[in-house]
């Protein structure tokens, strides 16, 4: 029994010390949102989880010769958190190619531009004196009305930029008669239980966290030119030939 005490202490302190190591430092800002009941040590959402919401009528127009798209956008956004915003983060994800944004990869000079455009801006039918919004990269702050929980509201942006003809990094041209626009809307920025507003910056290098939300897009370009999306097809009659559109059944997926 004393020629085994030894063994049988080491095996403990062992076991002991596997256990130690598997208890991993857990964020303090995860800690909080464990005891508000929004997150659950399973990984499940918990009894208190929320999501905020927007959905989107999308309506743009690019033109192949300029590589200009312009666009307009209604957002209709609800505050599903316990927190009252002071102001909302919108994503300008094209501003990559803004020549001051901030870059974890190279983009050629001939790409940089002034970024995105804001050329009208309003909330609730009401505009902003430009002094209530300001561009920071890829972040764009409105500051607004206090959004209580619980509540909505309703934006309308006309925005413009030029896209990028080289530097391709998940959007520009292809070839002289190819284009991929990708991420060409305003976009409201996520507010969490984790960190609220997510204003990291898109660099070239991470992928994106967005909220869910319902999307009604209208896409014009030039007769000639064929469109590629992922979506359901509203008008099959309006952009294909009777040949092609009788085929299509309303509301079928096309996924590029």
């Amino acid at each position: 029994m004393i020629t085994k005490l030894p063994i049988l202490v080491i095996c403990m302190l062992f076991i002991v010390s596997i256990a130690t190591a598997q208890q991993l430092p857990v964020a303090t800002n995860v800690q909080k949102a464990y005891a508000k009941g929004t997150r659950n040590k399973t990984g499940i959402p918990g009894k208190f989880y929320w999501q905020n919401k927007a959905d989107y009528l999308i309506k743009v127009n690019f033109n192949p010769i300029t590589r200009e798209l312009k666009g307009r956008v209604g957002i209709d956004y609800t505050n599903n958190s316990p927190d009252t915003l002071q102001f909302i983060l919108f994503k300008l994800y094209p501003n990559l190619f803004q020549d001051i944004a901030p870059k974890a990869i190279a983009i050629a000079k001939e790409d940089l531009t002034d970024g995105v455009k804001i050329e009208k801006l309003s909330q609730n039918g009401q505009s902003p004196d430009s002094t209530k919004y300001t561009i920071r990269g890829t972040n764009l702050f409105v500051r607004t009305k206090k959004l209580l929980p619980g509540s909505k509201t309703h934006f309308d942006i006309a925005y413009s930029y030029i896209l990028n003809k080289g530097s391709f990094v998940r959007t520009g041209q292809i070839d002289s008669g190819a284009f991929f626009l990708a991420y060409f809307f305003p976009r409201v920025a996520v507010y969490d239980d984790i960190d609220g507003w997510n204003m990291f910056p898109y660099t070239g290098q991470v992928e994106f966290y967005n909220d869910y939300g319902n999307f009604d897009v209208e896409i014009t370009v030039p007769g000639n030119y064929q469109v590629w999306a992922t979506g359901s097809l509203k008008n099959p009659q309006e952009v294909y030939q009777p040949k092609f559109s009788s085929s299509i059944k309303p509301n079928r997926v096309i996924v590029c």
